[in-house]
């Protein structure tokens, strides 16, 4: 018997357990509960959010249409981030993923999103009407790129310190600053900071917080899954991380103008990136808000891709 449906709370752990299976077995082994405690901790309500496909009472395929409210140059819209892909090994080539996929727009038809955005293989999700649509810049900052080209930048006076909840209404209050945004809560801030293995640091000067970053640290390179700082600052926070926590992988939102600059002009590579998939169901909304023609959503050649970046990792 083979029964479809959104999930109802009884369904909580059976879906962590399958998703932890799933991304295990085609990955490296995945505890969701650890990498997006957002979504999966102990204190998480996102079960109703999850299209369930079950075969004689078991699932056997899953997906998570998870509803994002963002503000894009002032303007609210719901999108909705699209995570937890995963089908039974056994069970594919039976048109489950045309299954979930279909409930994630008929979900997002029904609270008016504007869009639904995921990350995964292009051509895999191309066949449903996602596109790769938006862009950042992602740079590799070095050792030897700080000490022959910042060291004129003065750390003297600034620190990387654990975030803890004290620091959070100042750093959301930088969150909300920027003109692309989902929006956070401060009960929420900590744990979306966290997911991905990565751990939130603030960047203070004296006792004032100047910025934050979401880092992951291992064998001595450090990768920045989100990095906000005042624009005055900014050197003085790059430089201070690569000195505390090694070479440093970073992105740079299109809105992110000063930290692109500061990257581009020392760092030692640098590339133009589609990090996301976008399915969009209220397109004019989209090119408006940014002030983009209708028209840019699609490109060819070497034109450049919309300049949409949904800040990682609230589309989970």
């Amino acid at each position: 018997m083979i029964e479809m449906r959104w999930a109802l709370p009884g369904d909580r752990e059976a879906i962590i357990d399958f998703i932890d299976y799933v991304f295990s077995k085609s990955a490296r082994p995945h505890d969701f509960a650890t990498l997006l405690p957002k979504l999966y901790g102990g204190s998480a309500d996102t079960t109703r959010h999850h299209y369930i496909i079950l075969e004689d009472g078991k699932i056997v395929a899953a997906i998570l249409a998870y509803p994002v409210p963002m503000v894009i140059n002032g303007v609210q819209m719901m999108t909705i981030g699209v995570g937890s892909v995963s089908v039974h090994p056994r069970a594919r080539g039976r048109g489950y993923m045309q299954a979930l996929l279909s409930a994630v727009d008929a979900r997002a038809k029904e609270l008016g999103a504007a869009f639904s955005v995921l990350g995964g293989q292009r051509q895999r999700y191309g066949y449903y009407g996602y596109v790769f649509a938006g862009m950042q810049m992602g740079g590799s900052l070095t050792r030897d790129n700080v000490r022959h080209a910042m060291r004129d930048v003065d750390v003297s006076g600034y620190a990387l310190l654990p975030m803890t909840q004290a620091h959070v209404p100042a750093a959301l209050a930088l969150h909300d600053a920027q003109p692309c945004r989902c929006e956070r809560s401060e009960a929420e801030f900590l744990d979306i900071l966290r997911s991905w293995d990565c751990e939130p640091w603030a960047v203070m000067q004296g006792d004032t917080l100047v910025g934050f970053a979401s880092l992951s640290v291992s064998g001595g390179h450090c990768h920045a899954g989100e990095l906000v700082v005042q624009d005055a600052h900014i050197a003085a926070a790059l430089k201070l991380l690569v000195t505390t926590h090694g070479p440093l992988q970073v992105t740079a939102a299109p809105w992110q103008t000063r930290l692109a600059k500061t990257l581009t002009a020392v760092c030692e590579g640098y590339r133009i990136t589609g990090p996301h998939a976008y399915k969009f169901y209220d397109a004019q909304r989209v090119c408006c808000a940014l002030g983009a023609p209708e028209g840019s959503l699609s490109f060819d050649g070497f034109s450049l891709p919309l300049p949409l970046c949904v800040p990682a990792p609230d589309c989970v």
